[in-house]
């Protein structure tokens, strides 16, 4: 049993300072405070007998129905068998309150005949006579098991990755600091090994994030599985682990150890879909203490230059794993390095529309390659063919080529609207070598740099790190705009986005793509709208690539939209000829039925908020007629007339919310706000009912 205390008071309480002698502890006002009181209460005599109890310390403590009055706590212990443990440590307690003098606060523990245990935190306060004598204890407890478990809860969080319960950044450092002491003490080798998972992006492209997290989990599950019971396994980021392997005499025992891990990760995962996914791994590893490192950092940067180092080599490697240091092959060059060295490189650009003024005001540029043959190669062919040294010069070819193709179409457009062209930059690429670059490319002057966007792909661990922060910081001074792509195929930024200089968020496409299939994936549409509109940041949603998702988007009041559903990549000689013409038809909205989906699901969500925010404000009244609403109007223009299914289920709907008695309640929980809840259900599934009896057989698979 713990016990800390507060010193409040170093003379002994008197029981005339407490109450009058004649009345404690039986006055009428003091016992109506203290049955108010909703922690635990009660009183005890000199001689530790049980006076007087409030209802919760009859419920914490399992009084009823038992004749406490009067008895010690010994006694109590007869008559409650199961806590006779708590009743002893209470009584150590009491006798510590005494001999201390004053108030006292501690927590004790009961076990309860189920064997859960219970946390109560006493606060004890002494009572002494004139004399000195013992004259009683008045004691308050809580249960504050709820609170113990919480802030368990909370370093479980702050200390391990939520995804595969492996130890996180924070512990690794702590755990890595431990390890050199021990590797110095024990003259033994120390491995600090950063391991990233090759082919691992295709799992999450193809079968979806889930699927890519099932890999992550089982990879750490055979991480721990695989490893000696000495040796630590943590989670870096993204689909980066790290694996501290110590007690090492030599290279040859890392190398059967590394084998094993190896074998491990490259063999196939069934997922929870029954598809069977495979990835490989390359590994930067660092030995310590054969350099100069005294501190984690170092360790870390040298294992982390060594994968580099293994990742550039994946096609002439002898393994999987390269040490720091460590001279490596020449390599064999790719298709892909070979065209960039030919100069095969062409910049393509994608139309960006604002719906609201029906123009395109933006472009952004995309990387692509040509062979000998004249084949046009899209990144996802050519990008697992280069090093982080050729996607760093990549990256700086498009941009240099933007600027100078966004200049040369300013004097072939007569209309004054000024496009922006965004450019892709890989994380890896965010240093200070790309500062100096863009630096060097604003200073010919063609473009203003406001009029460029950096688009830095959302994924790994790189905004984690105060130094990028700083390059982004560094980046804005020079006056072009930042943006973060592929928001939602990660979740660290999402914790980190108020906190980046960003101007613009872009949806991960692969949400807006499925929505054909996935309508139910709107509400996280609706839900990155808010959250851009609440951090003043634009948001671009791309990936649409059909009418009907390009109708869903213009009643979301999606402000910027790229995709098929706009304009396809072209090469800068046809932008001019795009941009002569509307980019899409001026007509009224919705057009589809996933049109009509979207625009119910945005209105049923306005009306939850205006409601919780302030529910005097929202006319119930004209809520209630369904004929005054758009839907009505929609359902009309897309050919189904009154009666309907569809009507009557809108019609329900708006009688649901009429017959409401609970709409102006704060609380959501009411049966009439499920009932609400349940008639826009039965709308939406219908509404998909209806789209998919009238899609093409091949649309509907």
């Amino acid at each position: 049993m713990k016990q800390r205390g507060i010193k409040k008071r170093t003379e002994p309480y008197a029981v005339e300072e407490i109450s009058k002698a004649d009345n404690f502890p039986c006055d009428n006002h003091l016992m109506a405070l203290v049955e108010a009181i909703p922690d635990a209460v009660f009183f005890k005599d000199g001689d530790g007998r049980w006076l007087f109890t409030n209802e919760p310390a009859k419920q914490l403590f399992k009084l009823h129905h038992l004749p406490w009055e009067g008895k010690t706590e010994m006694e109590l212990a007869d008559l409650q068998p199961p806590f006779r443990t708590a009743h002893e440590e209470c009584l150590a307690s009491d006798e510590k309150t005494w001999q201390r003098g004053h108030l006292l606060i501690g927590e004790e523990i009961i076990v309860g005949e189920d064997n859960r245990s219970t946390i109560i935190e006493t606060h004890k306060v002494p009572i002494f006579g004139k004399d000195g004598g013992r004259q009683g204890l008045a004691i308050i407890a809580r249960d504050i098991t709820e609170r113990k478990a919480e802030h368990a809860r909370l370093q479980q969080m702050a200390l391990y990755d939520s995804l595969s319960g492996l130890a996180n950044r924070r512990l690794l450092e702590s755990h890595l600091e431990q390890s050199m002491a021990r590797a110095q003490r024990s003259q033994r080798l120390l491995a600090v090994c950063l391991l990233d998972l090759d082919n691992f992006k295709p799992v999450n492209d193809t079968y979806g994030h889930d699927a890519g997290d099932e890999v992550l989990v089982e990879i750490g599950r055979r991480l721990t599985e695989v490893v000696r019971k000495a040796d630590f396994v943590a989670r870096w980021g993204g689909d980066e682990f790290v694996l501290l392997i110590e007690d090492l005499t030599n290279i040859l025992g890392l190398s059967q150890v590394l084998s094993k891990v190896g074998k491990a990760i490259t063999e196939s995962i069934r997922l929870s879909n029954g598809q069977i996914v495979e990835v490989g791994v390359s590994m930067g590893v660092c030995i310590y203490p054969f350099g100069e490192e005294e501190t984690c950092a170092p360790l870390l940067r040298q294992a982390d230059q060594a994968l580099y180092e293994s990742k550039a080599h994946k096609t002439d490697r002898k393994r999987f794993w390269v040490l720091s240091g460590e001279d490596a092959r020449k390599r064999v060059q790719t298709p892909a390095q070979r065209h960039m060295d030919e100069g095969r490189v062409e910049v393509w650009y994608q139309p960006i529309l604002d719906h609201r003024s029906c123009r395109i005001i933006g472009m952004e540029a995309l990387a692509r390659m040509r062979d000998e043959d004249g084949r046009l190669i899209a990144p996802g062919e050519f990008l697992p063919q280069l090093a982080a040294p050729d996607i760093f010069s990549l990256s700086c070819r498009v941009l240099l080529q933007a600027v100078t193709d966004l200049a040369v179409l300013d004097t072939q457009r007569d209309d004054a609207l000024a496009l922006w062209v965004s450019v892709n930059v890989d994380p890896s690429s965010i240093d200070i070598r790309f500062v100096n670059f863009l630096q060097e490319v604003l200073s010919q002057g063609t473009v203003d740099p406001a009029r460029i966007t950096l688009e830095i792909l959302e994924g790994g661990d790189f905004l984690e790190h105060n130094a990028t922060l700083e390059v982004l910081e560094h980046l804005k001074l020079l006056g072009v705009r930042l943006a973060l792509d592929d928001v939602g195929s990660a979740y660290s930024s999402l914790l980190r986005l108020k906190d980046l200089p960003v101007d613009e968020i872009k949806l991960d496409q692969s949400f807006i793509r499925t929505l054909g299939e996935r309508p139910q994936d709107l509400h996280f549409v609706a839900a990155l709208q808010d959250l851009a509109s609440g951090l003043g940041v634009e948001l671009v949603v791309e990936g649409v690539e059909t009418d009907e998702i390009l109708d869903a988007m213009i009643v979301m009041d999606v402000g910027l939209i790229q995709g098929y559903g706009i304009a396809r990549p072209m090469p800068i000689g046809e932008l001019p000829d795009f941009l002569s013409h509307p980019p899409i038809e001026n007509r009224s909205h919705p057009t589809c039925l996933l049109g009509l989906y979207a625009a119910h699901l945005i209105r049923h969500n306005t009306l939850k908020k205006a409601i919780r925010q302030n529910p005097t404000l929202v006319n119930r009244a004209l809520l209630s007629d369904a004929s005054t609403c758009p839907i009505s109007e929609y359902l009309r223009r897309l050919g189904f007339k009154e009666d309907s299914a569809l009507d009557d289920l809108h019609r329900e709907y708006h009688r649901a919310i009429a017959m409401s008695d609970d709409l102006f309640i704060p609380s959501r929980r009411g049966g009439d706000w499920l009932n609400i809840e349940r008639t826009t259900d039965n709308l939406l599934e219908a509404i998909l009912a209806e789209r998919m009896a009238i899609l093409p057989e091949d649309d509907q698979r």
